[in-house]
């Protein structure tokens, strides 16, 4: 097959893994050809979420890019290229989630604002040149199907609708959760949860073996004790043990909202609210619940500054919807232990947020409101929208055993089932791995082929006994003991995965930098 590879932005680890992607389908015979930017355009995601200067922002990008690479048949997009168009609206589609990336918005009220819209029409005319040169690459390579970055932002959302529009198929590539393997999604950017909700409903009822349930234990347990170091972001570090800070008459209620941004116009994560805030109202008339019984702990990430865009929008939305409802909130800044607070709830409130595995693991009742990754696993009530809220079941509370049992399943699914080529790709730092030989060209292969997704470790256990010792010890918080177990992976000879001669100190460098920079 002649087969494409496209990173856009050089961020880390990502170019790495493209490198591996390539590598593996280079070694089974396949025809491989390179897209990239070399600063052909006039904006994109990575200067504005930086506010940096194009000169700057492009020298570094192209350095850290596919160019450093010990590849050949590298394409640059070409602002010369006047064929096809795009509508206005499909640009918009394409800028949307961008253009609420970068301004943080918090409600789809706010998709129209000036400074939203602003951003949005500045990545129209990237967004086109991407798009044509894609077209164009594709034509002139007769290519059979691309392996793109992310596929999200503006350029390479760009260029997975190019490959749409050629007939082609697609696999957008990310970092996974728990850092080890690649995530790999057929025909669609990295947030869609489709076929994990499929993976989800297919392992859902089959109880893991005694390795695989250990496994789990320990990456959970890492959690509690913010040891979770391969997990991309590490938040509410030092942080200080609390009493539940209002006196609750009823079921103590914790809400843990996240942002969503980024999902933006995203099919999969649509919801009948315009904002999380809409939500939580609908649900505690549906409930009965009383605010007096409500804690609000705001998300760290708000009191954070990503690139030169801080969290104001969030922070603002919530603090003035808590203090107009009379809830106890918690603000971004605070010190105070999102787990202790967690441990202490009964019932704990999302709106797809990671913090659903502490308090599945812990029992608690947990309430998503809105699509989530988690969708199906059984450990979660879902509410999509307001009449989701009246169903019959809606107010039926789950058996504490089968939250944990099944938190522990997912768990494992997110760590060792969705993601592919696990044995093959390990994280040592967030942004530094090391790579094996013998992955199969074939699992990627089936993936254009089928579009769908095959776990990479579809084995199971026969019977719940085997997970029985880890549920118990979950159940005691045990969480020092469940982190000692260590993973024997047996695996086979480590594969070079390195940029070209003369260009190695790259990474040296840039592992000298904070995660997110080049």
């Amino acid at each position: 097959m002649n087969i494409g590879f496209v990173n856009i932005f050089s961020f880390r680890p990502h170019v790495e893994h493209l490198n591996f992607l390539q590598a593996v389908l280079k070694k089974s015979g396949h025809d491989t050809f390179f897209l990239t930017c070399d600063s052909s355009v006039s904006n994109c995601y990575a200067q504005a979420i930086k506010g940096s200067r194009k000169l700057s922002e492009c020298s570094k990008c192209i350095v850290g890019g596919v160019r450093s690479l010990a590849v050949k048949e590298i394409t640059s997009i070409s602002a010369g290229i006047l064929y096809p168009d795009l509508t206005n609206q499909e640009l918009d589609d394409i800028a949307l989630s961008s253009s609420c990336t970068l301004n943080r918005t918090e409600s789809e009220h706010e998709w129209g604002d000036a400074d939203v819209l602003s951003v949005r029409k500045s990545l129209h005319k990237p967004i086109l040149v991407t798009y044509r040169s894609t077209v164009k690459w594709v034509s002139d390579n007769k290519l059979d199907a691309v392996i793109c970055f992310n596929g999200r932002m503006d350029m390479p959302r760009a260029v997975t609708y190019a490959c749409e529009s050629s007939g082609i198929p697609y696999i957008t590539h990310e970092r996974t959760w728990f850092g080890d393997g690649l995530n790999l999604i057929p025909n669609a950017n990295c947030l869609s949860i489709k076929l994990l909700r499929d993976m989800v409903k297919e392992y859902d009822n089959k109880p893991l073996t005694a390795k695989q349930a250990q496994f789990a234990g320990r990456l959970i347990a890492l959690r509690f004790l913010q040891k979770n170091t391969l997990e991309w972001r590490l938040y509410n570090k030092n942080a200080e043990s609390i009493a539940w800070p209002v006196k609750s008459k009823a079921r103590k209620v914790l809400v843990l909202p996240s942002s969503k941004n980024e999902f933006a116009g995203h099919e999969e994560w649509k919801t009948g609210w315009v904002d999380n805030t809409t939500a939580l109202d609908d649900f505690f008339k549906v409930f009965s619940i009383n605010t007096d019984d409500v804690v609000v702990r705001f998300h760290p990430n708000w009191a954070e500054t990503i690139g030169k865009v801080s969290g104001e929008r969030a922070l603002n939305h919530y603090t003035q919807w808590a203090k107009s409802r009379g809830v106890h909130f918690i603000s971004s800044e605070e010190k105070a232990d999102t787990y202790d607070l967690i441990q202490q709830a009964d019932i704990v409130v999302l709106n797809g947020g990671s913090s659903s595995v502490e308090a599945g693991a812990c029992g608690k009742q947990v309430i998503c409101l809105g699509p989530s990754s988690y969708d199906g696993a059984g450990f979660v009530r879902t509410f999509i929208n307001k009449d989701d809220l009246y169903r019959h079941d809606a107010l039926v509370d789950l058996s504490p055993e089968i939250i944990v049992k099944k938190t522990l399943r997912y768990v494992y699914l997110r760590a060792k089932r969705f993601p592919q080529y696990v044995d093959y790709v390990k994280a040592i730092k967030t942004t530094e791995y090391k790579y094996f030989d013998g992955a199969n060209a074939d699992r990627i292969i089936n993936m254009f082929k089928t579009g769908l997704i095959k776990a990479d470790d579809p084995c199971f256990s026969g019977n719940e006994e085997e997970e029985s010792c880890v549920v118990n010890m979950l159940d005691k918080k045990q969480w020092a003991l469940l982190s000692d177990y260590e993973d024997d992976n047996g695996i086979s000879a480590p594969l070079s995965i390195q940029r070209r001669v003369g260009l190695r100190w790259i990474d040296g460098m840039r592992s000298k930098l904070a995660r997110g920079d080049r």
